[in-house]
């Protein structure tokens, strides 16, 4: 056997052993997505019920942001309570001077944008896996045809189309998801930028 058969060969076997571990990672990534999907629908009940009626700047009419009673934080979305417990926890530690206020903004914008990580990976990921789960039988599916086995051939045939449409699927899916997000997350970053400019002026003021 020449050189370059056992090349030929010893890839064919390589991606024989990377099946198993593709389909495995395949069906993670339809969990993965289910799971994001999931997520997205009960972030969007919750959008849904906190921001009903609410506006920003009607809000911060009534009155100063820091030292704001609970009742009042209430009708605020869960990521502005937060913000404002975080500024507040800071403010009583004396930590908001020399770019502490800065820092607390850019560090909460971070922790927002994270529910971005999972759906935009399964965008790339869950089509590529379907990809390989779609090479992989057709090379087993071409040798079962130079054998003469049609049976296998076409058992193998299905499995590649079947992880073709899981892959895409997966990733349109992870898609929406994405999409949706970014307009979430979007929304409140400017919210959080606008509220800390005004924490920054009523601090400016006591100072």
């Amino acid at each position: 056997m020449s050189l370059l058969a056992i090349l030929e060969n010893g890839l064919f076997a390589l991606g024989q052993v990377l099946r198993f571990p593709v389909m495995v990672l395949l069906w993670a990534c339809v969990t993965a997505a289910l799971f994001v999907s999931g997520g997205c629908l009960v972030e969007f009940v919750a959008r849904v019920r906190e921001r009903r009626g609410f506006e920003l700047n009607a809000w911060l009419r009534g009155g100063p942001v820091l030292g704001a009673d609970a009742q009042r934080q209430q009708r605020l979305p869960a990521p502005l309570r937060r913000l404002i417990a975080d500024v507040e926890s800071q403010r009583a530690r004396g930590m908001l001077s020399d770019g502490g206020l800065e820092h607390l903004l850019l560090s909460r914008e971070e922790r927002v944008k994270r529910s971005l990580t999972a759906p935009r990976m399964l965008v790339k990921v869950g089509p590529s896996l379907g990809l390989l789960g779609t090479l992989i039988p057709m090379g087993s599916s071409l040798a079962s045809l130079a054998a003469g086995n049609l049976e296998a051939m076409a058992g193998q045939m299905v499995v590649a189309f079947t992880t073709t449409i899981i892959g895409l699927a997966t990733g349109t899916l992870a898609y929406v998801v994405a999409t949706v997000r970014q307009g979430w997350v979007n929304e409140t970053v400017y919210e959080q930028r606008y509220l800390a400019e005004r924490i920054a002026s009523e601090l400016a003021q006591e100072a």
